[in-house]
């Protein structure tokens, strides 16, 4: 495939398979070039595991045979007692201890900046580097994460490929998938569902890569063959390396970047880091780019260029953020050999996710979207894909307020709202409400007509205000910022709001319709 910044080719899948049962054995010094050790008759701890304690007792199976010759012991300061660790770990006869801090032990200790990061690249060496076994792929940015995610795992399952995939929405090891009730993983969680997915006889995994997880370090033990980058590079509060940067340096060295020709830092940050890259765009040159000729009914139809190759593409997935996901999936599609053609098919099948521009239609009311943009850039695609979608009617914003949205933030949405919007409706979640009248002001102070903003405190008052009082014609986008502790708890929450979306448009009277009432006849050449 050509690239306008390099030369690459169809990227081959890696061979599968779990590791042989032969023991492995990891030697800290070698893994762990920075650590020390404080024991001038040992130079290195070699391991066969890692136990870990959980509160005051360690994390063990049935099958353990107390003695721990061939371990070393985790220690984290402030979640395990150390008396009760160092005697464990000396009764059992442990080979050292991984710690951040010296203790008060004869046993050996391997010193470290951070245990997470240390206990990680320990367990990716002793399950046998399970993300050197397939093809691992990475998905980060500042909007669309969670869509490119689920558009890469169908293109690779659409290819006959058994994918695995971990996002917001839910996780799959490649043959069940699942809503979990527990947040991102990573470190060592990370690396123990890639070995699961191994055993399933996975060939590939697509990973969400939040830009915090990667800004901490939290993916350090694993290496990425591509990383798709979408939506734009957004450097941090602190001066430090934007999530891209982080990413970058986890990439293999025969690995690909999927980038938007577009974000120019982005660009910039490739460029300083020499790696293979693939472009798309909606607006400039690159190797993938597509253009929209049409938006309505709730259908995108736009043409898709690759090379020398136009081809026309529908979809249900709306606006010009869905596209450049799209975009991003086409682009590692032709990565692995996939044609252009069945790309596009493959992208006309995925009709929406959960929160994401997700729409819900009535034919006698307002229809509605549904997104759970939590910051200024994703909120800013949002409307304005919602705003090109709309057609003859009016743009209804809702916009519930989340404990995690800064005054700042709060006041460039407000500020947004009113450029882009027609109505607004400012909300909060049930539990926010004490705080609801301080924080509807951080809104208001980014809005030149306070008077154009409705404040309703009740979240599902403002909901039922803004559909009953929406034309037939008008679109209500509701942005909702649903929770993103784990997966479940999101699912349930944005089916709740659907469901209560539904019910007051079937509560609403028919409504007429633009066009929708008995056509006028014109008689050409009466008299």
């Amino acid at each position: 495939m050509k690239s306008t910044e390099a030369q690459t080719t169809s990227f081959e899948l890696r061979g599968f398979g779990h590791p042989s049962g032969k023991q492995t054995v990891a030697a800290l010094g070698q893994i762990l070039p920075e650590a020390r050790f404080f024991d001038e008759s040992v130079d290195d701890i070699r391991a066969t595991r890692l136990v870990e304690f959980q509160g005051d007792a360690p994390e063990t199976d049935a099958s353990d045979d107390q003695t721990w010759s061939d371990a070393v012991v985790v220690y984290r300061i402030g979640q395990c007692e150390p008396v009760q660790l160092i005697a464990e770990a000396m009764a059992r006869g442990a080979a050292g201890i991984l710690t951040e801090q010296l203790l008060p032990c004869p046993l050996p200790q391997c010193i470290v900046p951070d245990v997470e990061h240390a206990a990680a690249r320990i367990e990716a060496t002793l399950i046998g580097r399970p993300d050197r076994q397939m093809l691992t792929v990475g998905v980060l940015g500042s909007t669309g994460k969670t869509t490119a995610s689920l558009l890469v795992a169908a293109v690779l399952r659409d290819a006959q490929i058994r994918t695995a995939y971990q996002t917001d929405l839910g996780e799959s090891d490649g043959v069940l998938q699942t809503t979990p009730e527990h947040g991102p993983q990573c470190g060592s969680d990370s690396l123990r569902w890639l070995a699961e997915a191994v055993d399933a006889g996975c060939q590939a995994a697509v990973i969400e890569l939040t830009d915090a997880d990667l800004r901490h370090g939290r993916h350090d033990a694993i290496e990425f063959d591509v990383l798709i980058a979408t939506g734009r590079t957004v450097a941090g509060h602190d001066f430090g390396p934007t999530g891209l940067n982080c990413a970058l340096e986890r990439l293999t060295p025969e690995g690909v970047l999927i980038l938007s020709a577009d974000d120019q830092v982005g660009m910039r940050s490739a460029r300083d880091a020499g790696v293979r890259m693939v472009t798309y765009s909606l607006r400039g040159a690159a190797d993938v780019t597509a253009k929209i000729i049409d938006q309505a009914d709730g259908v995108t139809t736009s043409l898709v260029n690759y090379d020398d190759t136009t081809i026309a593409m529908e979809t249900m997935l709306s606006g010009g953020g869905m596209l450049a996901d799209q975009l991003a999936s086409v682009a590692f599609g032709l990565l692995i050999d996939r044609p252009l053609h069945r790309l596009v098919e493959t992208m006309h099948t995925m009709r929406s996710f959960p929160g994401r521009m997700q729409q819900i239609t009535c034919e006698h009311a307002a229809n509605a979207v549904i997104d759970v943009a939590g910051n200024p850039t994703a909120i800013t695609s949002a409307i304005r894909a919602a705003r090109a979608s709309k057609g003859q009617g009016k743009l209804w914003c809702v916009f519930s307020i989340r404990e995690t949205h800064s005054s700042e933030d709060l006041a460039e949405v407000g500020h947004l709202i009113e450029r882009f919007g027609d109505q607004a409706v400012i909300t909060t979640s049930k539990d926010q409400k004490r705080s609801f009248l301080k924080r509807s002001h951080d809104v208001l102070d980014g809005v030149t007509q306070c008077a154009a903003f409705r404040l309703v405190a009740d979240s599902d008052r403002a909901l039922q205000w803004a559909i009953s009082e929406a034309g037939a014609d008008d679109t209500v986008l509701v942005l909702c910022g649903a929770s993103r502790g784990n997966a479940r708890t999101e699912r349930l929450e944005l089916e709740s709001l659907a469901n209560n979306i539904r019910k007051q448009q079937n509560r609403q009277p028919k409504k007429d319709r633009a066009g929708g009432s008995r056509p006028r006849l014109r008689i050409v050449g009466a008299r």
